[in-house]
């Protein structure tokens, strides 16, 4: 019967491997395996009581953290790069060093992501509003009005929108309620845009307004100005908003960021994008 199984292929196959030693090797304090002869080397570092270093790339959603993160795990040679491109910091703990090359396996990232109130603010920067888009804008960020640099609080301004009247150079009047119970808001002939607050006094419109909001999520809030434009015709009144370099004030608010970072963390922080073995980006 053992004869007849050592006949086949399967028992040839067994004989073989019963026969062959096991060919064990330790490289830099991990045991390789080659089984049979002319089989690739097997790392066999997966069977250690703990592997041999540290193999993560854990990501974060605010500053605070990623530096706590980076505080338990910096060494001499860590460093972190910021490609602002992706908006992306990643902290590589065993970096190279001159003379002495590391493997780069465990870092750590962030990645900023734009405040949501930052991204409806904009859509309206340029755009046409009729007055009842004016005020629905008003409505969406009368929260983050600056009333001490705007001259008046986001609620006067919200109800000298919300409810006006339009007379241009006597020729015809245009109104339009949106809210039952607020004041008027007149436009006279010389163009100056005026109205009551909900106090009852009358206001000009400023041609500036300031807000004060989140250019990007788990941040801080920074100040924005904007420049408040009217349009007037016989048909109709129009409002536009204008963010002077709304680029530059994303790109300013993005520094600072990086400034809070370098502190928070105490290591270097290099612009430029690192695609390490286990950093690829997201």
């Amino acid at each position: 019967m053992k004869e007849a199984f050592l006949d086949t292929e399967f028992g040839a196959a067994h004989a073989l491997g019963a026969a062959t030693d096991l060919v064990i090797n330790d490289i830099e304090g991990v045991p390789h395996v080659l089984v049979p002869p002319g089989s690739s080397l097997e790392n066999m570092e997966k069977l250690l009581p703990a592997p041999t270093r540290i193999r993560e790339h854990p990501e974060f959603a605010d500053i605070a953290g990623f530096a706590d993160y980076v505080e338990e795990f910096k060494q001499v040679g860590s460093r972190v790069f910021v490609d602002e491109t992706a908006l992306r910091f990643v902290t590589v703990f065993d970096f190279h060093a001159p003379d002495a090359p590391a493997w780069c396996d465990h870092s750590a990232s962030i990645k900023m992501n734009l405040a949501p109130e930052w991204e409806r603010f904009t859509r309206f920067d340029s755009k046409a509003m009729s007055p009842r888009e004016f005020a629905e804008f008003l409505e969406d960020n009368v929260a983050y009005v600056d009333s001490e640099a705007s001259g008046m609080t986001g609620a006067d301004l919200l109800t000298m929108a919300q409810t006006f009247k339009v007379n241009i150079k006597g020729d015809i009047e245009v109104e339009e309620t949106l809210s039952r119970g607020l004041r008027k808001m007149v436009i006279k002939d010389d163009s100056t845009l005026r109205g009551q607050n909900k106090d009852g006094k009358e206001l000009e419109f400023p041609e500036k307004l300031y807000f004060t909001l989140r250019i990007f999520k788990n941040h801080k809030a920074y100040p924005i100005e904007v420049y408040l434009r009217t349009r007037t015709s016989k048909e109709a009144v129009l409002f536009m908003i204008k963010i002077p370099d709304a680029e530059g004030l994303r790109e300013e608010a993005f520094n600072k960021v990086i400034d809070d970072v370098r502190e928070a963390t105490g290591l270097k922080v290099l612009k430029g994008s690192f695609n390490g073995p286990s950093h690829r980006s997201r």
